[in-house]
């Protein structure tokens, strides 16, 4: 009887221990799974449908492939051919539909899973739902990459965009426009009518920029009353054919304004030519110094 009872202690604990782990998987938010050696799904647990609305047995027999899109899903399956040769994988970052359609970001840990004789009989893996953090992640970067007021690019992040479209320049012998532009009579609007006037003549006149170029242009607040864009253009010839459609569109918003709420406008501008670079530091300058030399020329 007592070696009886002694037997059945380490079985009884060994139990107790599985059932810890299985209550475990049930109940976490991590989703766990196991797969073949040709990816589709052995096991899952109940994760997958309690928090993305699959029936398990939807499913099994399935590549996880088959639940993301072809980008997503090509990236996976690199990375699982490459568990299946030995290697761990840590961290790697996907998405996958849920059952309604929403795009869910993951972070994924999966490691191989051996036969008796050492082969690889497959992959066990977990992923954790990273997509608030994502989202807060682009978020964030939106943030610090514009103007708060007028949701252009700040400096910074012209800067860092203008040094690729240089790039982009050399490559196809085109030439880059700087275009630097300030709002003239920034101190009367704020004294007469109110700091709050004047954010809002610095918001139209960020928008009367957006309407003047294209889309792949580059347009940023510098600070203050300054603005500067950045374009790629085939000669010089486009610099008067942008000026003209921008005095348009001035003209345009203008129409039904008066006195200090008129809006007026400095520019100064200078090119990069591949043919004889300069640093974007300088062509920044010559523009940004010949916009002064206009606006003193236009003081109110």
């Amino acid at each position: 009887m007592a070696k009886s009872i002694k037997k059945q202690q380490p079985e009884k604990a060994l139990r107790d221990i599985n059932a810890l782990y299985r209550e475990i998987v049930d109940s976490t938010n991590t989703l766990i799974w196991r797969t073949d050696a040709e990816g589709r799904f052995t096991f899952l647990n109940p994760s997958w449908g309690k928090n993305y609305g699959y029936k398990i047995h939807d499913m099994l027999g399935r590549p996880f492939s088959d639940f993301q899109v072809p980008e997503a899903a090509e990236h996976y399956i690199n990375a699982f051919r490459n568990c299946l040769i030995g290697e761990s994988i840590i961290g790697h970052e996907t998405t996958f539909f849920s059952k309604d359609g929403a795009e869910v970001d993951l972070a994924i840990n999966m490691i191989p899973l051996y036969d008796s004789e050492g082969a690889v009989r497959g992959t066990q893996g977990t992923a954790f739902d990273i997509t608030e953090r994502k989202l807060a992640d682009e978020l964030l970067q939106y943030i610090s990459a514009k103007d708060e007021l007028t949701g252009l690019y700040n400096l910074h992040t012209f800067m860092s965009m203008t040094e690729q479209q240089i790039k982009t320049a050399d490559r196809e012998k085109k030439q880059m426009l700087i275009i630097y532009t300030g709002v003239d009579g920034m101190q009367t609007i704020n004294d007469e009518h109110g700091r709050e006037a004047g954010d809002k003549v610095l918001i139209d006149a960020a928008n009367i920029l957006r309407k003047t170029f294209r889309e792949a242009d580059i347009l940023a607040r510098t600070g203050g009353d300054e603005f500067v864009i950045s374009t790629l253009v085939s000669s010089k010839e486009h610099e008067r054919l942008i000026m003209t459609r921008l005095k348009e569109n001035l003209d345009s918003y203008n129409a039904d304004k008066s006195g200090s709420l008129t809006l007026s406008l400095s520019f100064g501008s200078s090119f990069y030519n591949p043919d004889t670079p300069l640093s974007i530091e300088d062509v920044l300058s010559h523009a940004d110094e010949k916009m002064h030399a206009h606006k003193k020329t236009r003081k109110r």
